[in-house]
């Protein structure tokens, strides 16, 4: 079942009364979690365990998250003064902090060995501000941190394409379908990465970092914003999806599912050509397909302000992988099914389908099909045939496998 991400939001003061100060103003923001850099601390190593108790006092029901980095890992060089290993044990015994974040690579032997008294939860973090691993060393990292008995496995990249930022969102998908019970935290840095601070949560990330007056991290997401994006995204309004290859019949079936429920009804393409002003073969001609499939993820997120409704997606939609957990989010995802045959008897005479300009052929079509096939699979919840149907038939079975 999905899960709504837990919000983080960073102190990073250098003064106890600031540091305090800021506290009291996050506890009664709409957050879930606050982590204290004790990096950005100026005072001496003595008085933090004190200063976390005291911070954990001021936030009540909130979760502390305790966290000490060097300035390899994005950390304050004023960190390098406290004895790491001592303070994180410390800080483990005492119990304070909800959590405290450990670098896997430099995590004191007393935790690997499970020998430390623990009375606050581990956080175990690979971060790496150069360049984003593959997925399966991606993997690798998170699962090392759930075999050395760490509470939470965590990883953070520098991303230097979107692709970096995609696989670091399917590594992270791929390790909590593998392990659903151990807990994740992942996340791209940068502007770059901000997609995977609000999208993350659909993957399996079970906390994301925004910022407050002032970020810890590159490319946080201020808070505000992360809370009305989930508002939208965890919303569960209940939509009714339909996806498919062109022609399947996604615009009449719609229509008609409209007619019989009462339910608005909303064409994705229509949408996109409202809002841009310009057609479908316009946009691809114009700007490209890629920039006409970053518009459908964006629309996406627009359909939680609305009621439950009739939803027929662009024969595309389903390509993403982010589109495909954004719908499942949403609502039900009805993939509709037709031969290739029915398709271009559907489609032989339109002239607004842009991919099959110079291609309105059947071979060229099922070829096509196959290739999408796939993603098809990956997004449906529930799955309809609608060759040689009548469509009040195809409605009523969407609506029997929906309800």
């Amino acid at each position: 079942m999905l899960q709504r991400p837990k919000i983080c939001l960073p102190i990073v003061g250098n003064l106890r009364d600031e540091i305090t100060e800021t506290a009291r103003k996050m506890k009664d923001l709409p957050v879930q979690m606050v982590e204290w850099r004790m990096d950005f601390f100026a005072g001496y190593e003595r008085e933090i365990p004190d200063l976390a108790c005291e911070l954990k006092k001021i936030l009540g029901d909130k979760e502390l998250i305790c966290t000490l980095r060097t300035q390899a890992e994005g950390g304050q060089a004023n960190g390098g003064r406290f004895d790491y290993h001592k303070l994180v044990l410390d800080l483990l015994a005492k119990g304070d902090a909800d959590y405290i974040d450990v670098e896997l690579e430099r995590a004191p032997e007393e935790l690997h060995e499970g020998k430390a008294e623990r009375k606050a939860k581990l956080i175990g973090s690979y971060h790496n501000f150069q360049e984003t691993e593959t997925e399966e060393e991606i993997y690798k990292r998170l699962k090392k941190a759930m075999d050395l008995g760490m509470d939470v496995g965590k990883c953070a990249y520098m991303p230097k394409t979107l692709e970096d930022v995609n696989r670091l969102l399917d590594a992270t998908g791929r390790m909590k379908e593998d392990f659903p019970d151990f807990p994740l935290i992942t996340m791209s840095m940068g502007e770059l990465g901000q997609m995977s601070r609000l999208y993350g949560g659909l993957y399996g990330s079970l906390v994301s970092f925004a910022s407050y007056d002032q970020e810890s991290a590159p490319g946080q997401v201020d808070y505000r914003e992360m809370v009305s994006c989930f508002d939208k995204i965890y919303k569960g309004n209940k939509h009714i999806c339909l996806v498919g290859f062109m022609g399947v019949g996604k615009s009449t079936i719609s229509l008609t599912l409209k007619e019989m429920t009462g339910r608005e009804e909303i064409d994705t393409d229509a949408w996109i050509e409202e809002a841009e002003g310009k057609t479908i073969s316009q946009i691809f001609k114009d700007q490209g397909e890629e920039h006409f499939r970053q518009l459908e993820t964006a629309m996406i997120d627009d359909l939680a302000d609305l009621p439950p409704a009739i939803v027929s997606c662009g024969g595309g939609m389903a390509l993403r992988e982010i589109n495909r957990r954004k719908l499942k989010a949403m609502g039900q995802v009805v993939w509709l099914e037709a031969e290739p045959e029915t398709i271009y008897e559907r489609v032989k005479d339109s002239d607004n389908r842009p991919i099959l300009q110079g291609n309105m052929n059947v071979e060229f079509i099922r070829s096509l099909m196959d290739k999408r096939l796939p993603f098809y699979k990956k997004a449906a919840t529930v799955r309809v045939k609608t060759d040689g149907r009548e469509l009040e038939e195809i409605a009523k079975e969407i609506l029997e496998k929906t309800s």
